[in-house]
């Protein structure tokens, strides 16, 4: 046994860890193993059956153990770990939909527990979509489900999922449809990647369907396009929840790094001061994502106001992750802007919190609509 310095975490990790708990945790990274390579090795680990119910052969954990396992990974892994938040997303979502409906969708969520499978969420387009789960995708009835066309970009687990979650609308009848089409399908490919600065590891790339049959026994929800439903608001507390600890995992790896680094040189100083104010937005992230998770899973806020809050918090991951950088840079200095050095990584990688949707040019307008009694919308035009 060793000695209880070696035992107990640093003062400042046991902080911004605390009231984060998951039986699920992540091995450390290999080394030289490809993206696609680190994020099948996950999903057999149990992480791609998290969400998904005990009767159904998942580990039946909750949207604040789901989020306490994504801010593990991110702490540890970020391109993997933003790859699998969508999956955690998606898969968050289709068993809160069963919860709410008991309806066959029960079926899909053991079938992908049965198999380990791995779940992209193919709801991004290129130019962005309004509404969180609208889509440009066009779905066309076929007497034995839908048949689809369209793009979706950027797409994560790309060429690593079984199963593609999409939205495409129906034209006929002006409904959107989210379904679930096997990454085999035909019409179905990936093509080019996505040329991003950091999170190279997300096996992100871009998703063509060109006359993909969709069978209508993997449609789990149908509702007119554009309107803001139950699933579209779980759907937007599940990602903001999930994406936000993602990313406090990254954020508590940088700061690590600065503590670390004062600690062992033994300069204090004003550095102090900087890393106190770095460390306490990180922890007000934290306790924000983890509050609204238990809010929404006991009922105490639904509806539009659970919408309102999730968009505030996603808003909010933004502006903690300037603050913390702000504070955090002159700390570790010119690490943040040398190859190849753990800290520079995590910057580079931090900064794709600002590029998920919703548009930060809407979000506190969603906000702001709502305490007003206005109707919401997610379109910057309206």
């Amino acid at each position: 046994m060793g000695n209880r310095a070696e035992q107990e975490p640093a003062p400042h990790m046991a902080l911004l860890d605390s009231g984060w708990h998951t039986d699920w945790a992540p091995d450390g990274v290999p080394d030289r193993a490809s993206g696609a390579a680190r994020i099948r090795q996950l999903a057999a680990s149990g992480f791609a059956a998290l969400a998904i119910p005990r009767e159904f052969g998942g580990a039946g954990a909750g949207l604040v153990e789901v989020a306490s396992a994504q801010r593990a990974l991110g702490a540890v892994d970020p391109s993997a770990a933003i790859a699998l938040n969508m999956h955690s997303f998606t898969v968050g979502l289709m068993a809160d939909y069963w919860q709410r409906h008991r309806d066959t969708s029960w079926m899909l969520l053991e079938g992908i527990a049965g198999s380990h499978a791995l779940v992209a969420s193919a709801f991004a387009e290129p130019g962005g979509s309004p509404n969180f789960m609208s889509s440009r995708s066009s779905a066309v009835e076929t007497g034995k489900g839908y048949r689809v066309s369209g793009v979706k970009y950027p797409c994560s687990l790309a060429s690593t999922a079984t199963l593609v979650c999409l939205t495409a609308r129906v034209e006929a009848t002006d409904e959107t449809i989210l379904a679930l089409c096997p990454a085999a399908s035909a019409g179905l490919t990936v093509e080019g990647d996505w040329p991003s600065m950091g999170m190279t590891g997300s096996d992100t790339a871009k998703l063509v369907l060109r006359d993909v049959d969709v069978d209508d026994r993997l449609v789990f929800h149908r509702g007119p396009a554009g309107v803001i439903d139950d699933t579209v608001i779980s759907g937007m507390v599940w990602f903001s929840v999930l994406l936000s600890a993602t990313y406090h995992g990254v954020l508590s790896a940088l700061l690590d790094l600065a503590y670390r680094q004062v600690t062992g040189s033994g300069q204090y100083g004003t550095r102090v001061s900087l890393l106190g104010r770095a460390t306490r937005e990180v922890l007000m992230l934290g306790g924000a994502c983890r509050q609204l998770g238990r809010d929404f899973e006991d009922g105490g806020l639904s509806g539009r106001a659970a919408l309102a809050a999730a968009v505030a918090l996603r808003a909010t991951l933004s502006d903690v992750r300037d603050r913390a950088l702000s504070a955090v840079t002159p700390v570790l200095g010119s690490r943040l802007y040398t190859r190849d050095q753990p800290a520079a990584k995590l910057l580079v990688d931090s900064l794709a919190a600002h590029h998920h949707p919703p548009s930060l040019l809407v979000c506190d307008q969603v906000v702001g609509d709502h305490c007003t009694g206005r109707e919401i919308s997610f379109d910057p035009a309206g």
